[in-house]
């Protein structure tokens, strides 16, 4: 259960309300062998030292003209952001896989998959000093995550492809 809240919700409204979908998430990281007709990935890329690998296996399960549905964090130039000092290179250096933060679609399209909409919003997370964020994989690293005052805004992108 992720304790961000409004992102399940911002995340399931790209995908299909028909067929079989598969939901690969940080706590559960394995990709089913069994046929969907989409496949979302929330929140994994970044955390992979080779995406590309996992994007193979999407492309095994996924029905032709499937959907595939990729959240990443997005880390903003938000008036918060920059109040607080959180430096945007900061930010980006934590990840495994920094290309999947910085430019996920560039990763979707060298794995064969069209990018058809890629959408960004930001989320406020109450209280975080108490929020995982790093379990959550919104935020890189524990060491990176500065003291915030109230509410903390959390940006993600939503790309959605076609195999």
């Amino acid at each position: 259960m992720t304790t961000i809240p409004g992102l399940r919700e911002w995340v399931a409204v790209a995908v299909p309300t028909t067929g079989r979908t598969v939901w690969v998430t940080p706590q559960s990281p394995v990709l089913p062998r069994q046929e969907a007709d989409s496949v979302v990935l929330d929140r994994v890329l970044p955390l992979l030292e080779r995406p590309d690998d996992l994007l193979a296996e999407v492309r095994g399960v996924l029905r032709p003209a499937g959907s595939l549905v990729v959240v990443v964090p997005s880390p903003g130039r938000s008036p918060a952001e920059l109040r607080h000092g959180v430096r945007r290179r900061d930010l980006l250096a934590g990840w495994p896989c920094r290309a999947a933060v910085e430019h996920p679609s560039w990763l979707l399209a060298a794995a064969d998959f069209a990018v058809l909409g890629d959408t960004r919003a930001v989320f406020r997370v109450p209280d975080p000093a108490g929020a995982d964020l790093v379990a959550e994989a919104a935020w890189p690293t524990a060491d990176l995550r500065p003291r915030w005052p109230g509410v903390l805004p959390v940006g993600f992108r939503r790309l959605v492809a076609r195999r």
